[in-house]
């Protein structure tokens, strides 16, 4: 155990060290580059903000717009991609959340490998061609995992709670959109979706790997100079604060019911964000060592696990409270839960709990930043979210620092007890 530390320790300190490099293209689009040695590897990460939030009335179009790309370019058909990529050992993908689209790359940094997977990544995102035939094969699969969703206890439940949290909020509808919105859809949607958002002024490309900085600007400035520079999208207005409680429940044929209980939350800017991070790890963040894991699952035994967090958006999220148990207890695992989050913010932690909790926090953190993937991602993060580039070096810093009442304090500001959505999906007892 004693190795152990010391490790995540040697780990965390080199990791603090990384240096990123930063700059913007000449056609407007952000760039973050972290050198690493060893692998022959580089990744790319190319962050659009044109994802579900910018559907407008067309739910579903961003996520298609983005699942097309690579099906079809001006100059090669998706088999001819497939193989072009397949050919030099690269690994294209692309994924589309509610704050950004993204588009990945991992290749191989030999020379010959390197350059035909740019190639080619280049023509998927600059020169993408929308076919008929990859867009109603796309809704099919759509429409499909839709059916899915409904006979999902747990997927239905998340949903209904987006669009309560998220009322009238371009976060509040689902991301692959419905069978309504689905059959308007048509390629034209998809052109002038692209032709609005994947523009350089819209994009953070995020580079992790073992090349140097000259070869970074080079392959930034590669895919940036392929796009139109267009315009940045303009921020979607602030998720609103819940003006009254809701009590939502769905009744849906199962053993279980499936409780979620949750309002407003943050953004990564928010000022108490290292204080409400720390605490959520504490309160239900940090498995089955949590506040909650221990009231619920330990203490009662009404519940395998159950965990807190807060989605982190660009225009705020939620806090969430999540479980699932048997139907009969469904009333009594509420009741807990709200019984422990007064007490949470009516009662500072203890100094054991809150060493425990930056402990599993600090030495984690080198964990999570120790490949080039998950470096990937909080260059993404950095870049897309807007964050200070000495985001990594200074976060067990940040967390080093706080205190219990800092903790509390942070929750008292955020969290009204009498502001709370209680939905529950499950059969009545």
């Amino acid at each position: 155990m004693k190795f152990l530390i010391i490790l995540l320790l040697i780990t965390t300190q080199a990791q603090a060290k990384l240096n990123i490099i930063h700059w913007t293209t000449p056609e407007g689009a952000k760039v973050l580059f972290a050198q690493t040695q060893g692998l022959p590897m580089l990744d790319i990460a190319l962050n659009f903000d044109a994802a579900s939030s910018r559907d407008g009335a067309k739910f579903g179009l961003a996520t298609l717009t983005n699942s097309l790309l690579g099906t079809a370019s001006k100059y090669h058909s998706q088999e001819q991609i497939i193989e072009l990529f397949e050919s030099v050992g690269a690994q294209f993908s692309t994924h589309s959340l509610k704050d950004m689209s993204i588009v990945s790359l991992r290749t191989l940094t030999r020379q010959d490998n390197l350059q035909i997977a740019l190639d080619i990544l280049t023509e998927v995102v600059t020169q993408p061609v929308f076919k008929h035939k990859y867009l109603n094969r796309e809704k099919k699969q759509v429409l499909r995992l839709v059916k899915v969703i409904k006979q999902s206890p747990a997927s239905i439940a998340s949903l209904a709670f987006d669009k309560a949290v998220f009322a009238g909020h371009p976060y509040g509808h689902t991301k692959i959109g419905t069978k309504e919105s689905l059959v308007n859809i048509s390629t034209l949607d998809l052109a002038q979706h692209y032709q609005i958002y994947y523009v350089a002024k819209n994009l953070t490309i995020a580079l992790v790997g073992n090349i140097s900085r000259t070869k970074a600007k080079q392959i930034a400035r590669q895919i940036s100079h392929g796009l139109n520079s267009g315009k940045k999208a303009q921020s979607n207005p602030l998720v609103k604060a819940l003006k009254k409680s809701q009590n939502i429940h769905i009744e849906f044929p199962s053993k279980q019911t499936h409780l979620l209980i949750g309002q407003t939350g943050i953004n990564r800017a928010h000022s108490d964000y290292y204080s409400l991070y720390l605490g959520n790890h504490i309160l239900g963040g940090g498995g089955l060592t949590s506040i909650l894991s221990d009231d619920i699952r330990e203490q009662k035994g009404l519940a395998y696990s159950v965990v807190s967090y807060f989605t982190k958006m660009k225009s705020n999220g939620f806090f969430l409270v999540k479980l699932q148990t048997k139907n009969d207890q469904a009333d009594q695992a509420k009741k807990i839960v709200i019984k422990t989050l007064k007490n949470f913010l009516n009662h500072p932690i203890s100094s054991q709990q809150l060493q425990d909790g930056k402990n599993n926090i600090i030495y984690g953190f080198a964990l999570k930043t120790a490949s080039n993937a998950s470096i990937l991602t909080y260059l993404s993060i950095i870049g897309f979210y807007d964050l200070p580039f000495d985001y990594l070096s200074r976060f067990t810093d940040k967390i080093k620092n706080i205190s219990a009442k800092d903790i509390q304090m942070a929750f008292s500001r955020l969290i009204n007890m009498d502001k709370f959505i209680i939905l529950s999906v499950g059969q009545t007892q």
